[in-house]
């Protein structure tokens, strides 16, 4: 962490009037040595420490945006498991999940990419996980408390017969995203992915999230559009006033939380009109979900405490079909992934990922993913778009309130009452914040056109083709479940899963159109990266200037003895890594 104390204070907060010369020099100084593009969009730095209540209050709004996400999944997953037949199973397979979002996202964020991007559930795998088990029949009868002790083990022994078949596939498929990071082989992806891809791929994402955002917004349109304008209000027309405290100090609490002051507001506002009646008690009643006391039984029924530890649910079994499916989903999380991180540079001001920088955040999501299976979590984890855009509403990019983020992931995996306390927030207000998150992420995408010349046949041509891809495809599938039939389930099954994922279909559309098609150097953005890298040049001096640009991504530990071993240059992972070209050290 390069930034002092001091100085992560003096922007936290800071008297208008009283402060020593000692101070202002020492805050003029630390303002001179970050970049000009930093100075004027960040608060805080990717290595910047901001001061403790700072930190833990980031982390809880990283965490906040992110658990819906690591909420919603194991809530779908559960029903094909058969874990939704027993509350216990259910609140298991949660906990389970947090805990290893927790361990993923500190992985990521401190040997990964090093940039503060949050890993959690990813929806890519769904689909291959319900096409596994639809062929198993129907799940048993729910539990109740009528149920015999017979009844009860043989539940348990069909669910975990399920999650063990899941978890070996699982830790198989992903073993293919740590090769992947690990030989450096998707460093050479690189190559081939300019911003026409990750601007489809980021799009794509939004234009697939954006309905489920829609859909929760619907259970009562007006709690979601107050969240949707307190966020607004809070982030755009209220940031520049700041909270006055003791001393003439001032806090600036709207720029930092405003995604965490608005889910506060109108959750409290739930509460009261829940007490008072005014939403409906009939689940199939409009407005039903606003209610804070939906999900009560869950807080009731959960143990306080219980640790997950690998084999909790069984040995893990290979499943070929589950495999062959999983993969799918495992190509592509890492295409999604190779977007979320030059986004999340581009937002924080930082130079694009290198590729070994590149190459360690993808072997991590594949840990992240084994560690997934061997634990029995809900599914494989990958980068979250939505925190990335919190980053542009905080202007805090600071890489230690993701490891706080973490820290409260694995708290939450192993408090169950904590867990079942945040399962409370009412539907409406989930529906709002990712109505107002994942619509910035296709902000983000629009932006790394400003390295292209978009205005021309050629590129419009790539994005309209490439979209109508993405969208038209999935959406096929979708209407036509039998569509794809060649005889074998297995193949059905991963051509179902690769042409199920609009933002994978739409993004190797682009990709490939990108790299067929001839265009100009302007045209095609080759130079993307090296642009990019222009607009958070350091103003430092030539000598060791791409080593103090690309500081953030080294590793926390070993960099002199890295930066002594020769041999280190060709070992895929190391921040020296010279790529598959000596002559460059990153694409």
């Amino acid at each position: 962490m390069a930034e002092t104390e001091t100085n992560a204070n003096n922007h936290f907060l800071m008297a208008e009037e009283g402060i020593s010369t000692e101070d202002k020099k020492v805050h003029e100084n630390n303002n001179t040595n970050r970049p000009p593009s930093v100075r004027d969009k960040l608060i805080y730095g990717v290595e910047d420490r901001p001061p403790w209540p700072t930190v833990f209050l980031m982390g809880i709004q990283h965490f906040s945006i992110s658990f819906s996400g690591c909420f919603v999944v194991p809530l779908i997953v559960a029903k094909p498991l058969c874990f939704d037949v027993d509350r216990e199973f259910l609140n298991q397979l949660l906990g389970t999940s947090f805990f290893i979002a927790g361990i993923t996202t500190f992985l990521q964020s401190c040997l990964g990419t090093r940039l503060p991007i949050v890993q959690g559930c990813s929806a890519a795998f769904l689909i291959p996980v319900f096409v596994l088990f639809s062929l198993q029949g129907p799940c048993p009868p729910p539990i109740t408390s009528n149920s015999t002790i017979e009844e009860r083990q043989f539940v348990k022994e069909v669910a975990y017969e399920r999650m063990q078949q899941m978890q070996g596939s699982f830790c198989l498929a992903s073993l293919a995203q740590v090769l992947l990071g690990f030989t450096g082989l998707v460093g050479l992806l690189l190559r081939f992915i300019r911003p026409i891809t990750i601007t489809t791929t980021l799009l794509l994402i939004s234009i697939e999230i954006l309905p489920w955002a829609s859909d929760s917004c619907g259970t009562h349109w007006g709690i979601s559009s107050l969240c949707i304008f307190l966020v607004i209000l809070f982030s755009q027309f209220l940031d520049k006033y700041d909270i006055p405290l003791p001393r003439g100090n001032k806090l600036a609490v709207f720029t930092f939380f405003p995604i965490l002051l608005s889910v506060a507001v109108t959750w409290i506002l739930c509460l009261i009109l829940t007490a008072a009646g005014a939403f409906p008690d009939d689940p199939a009643e409009y407005g039903y979900k606003a209610r804070t006391d939906v999900y009560s039984d869950v807080l009731r029924e959960s143990a306080w405490f219980r640790f997950p530890y690998p084999g909790q649910f069984g040995v893990p079994k290979v499943s070929i079909a589950g495999f062959v499916g999983i993969l799918g989903g495992v190509m592509a999380s890492v295409v999604e992934s190779l977007g979320d991180y030059h986004a999340c540079a581009f937002i924080c001001n930082t130079p694009p990922p290198p590729v070994h920088a590149i190459n360690r955040g993808v072997a991590m999501e594949g840990l992240g993913c084994i560690a997934a299976g061997l634990w029995g979590a809900s599914s494989g984890f990958t980068s979250y778009s939505n925190n990335i855009s919190i980053i542009s509403l905080t202007k805090v990019a600071s890489r230690v309130t993701v490891y706080c983020a973490a820290g409260l992931f694995v708290i939450s995996g192993m408090i169950f009452k904590f867990n079942a306390f945040c399962t409370g927030m009412p539907e409406p207000i989930i529906g709002g914040i990712m109505a107002t998150t994942f619509g910035m992420v296709a902000s983000i995408g629009f932006a790394n056109l400003a390295f292209v010349k978009v205005d021309t046949s050629r590129n419009l041509f790539i994005l309209g083709i490439a979209l109508f891809l993405g969208i038209g495809i999935p959406n096929f599938l979708r209407k036509n479940p039998g569509a794809i039939n060649t005889g074998s389930a297995v193949v059905d099954q991963v051509l179902n899963v690769v042409f199920g994922s609009g933002m994978f279909v739409g993004g190797v559309g682009a990709c490939i159109l990108d790299n067929i098609i001839r265009g100009t150097t302007e045209e095609k953005g080759l130079n993307w990266r090296e642009e990019m890298a222009g607009l958070v040049d350091d103003d430092v001096d030539d000598k060791d200037e791409e080593d103090k640009k690309l500081r953030c991504y080294d590793l926390p530990f070993g960099m002199n003895w890295i930066r002594r071993t020769h041999w280190m240059r060709y070992f895929p992972l190391s921040p020296t890594f010279v790529g598959f070209r000596r002559k460059h050290r990153s694409l």
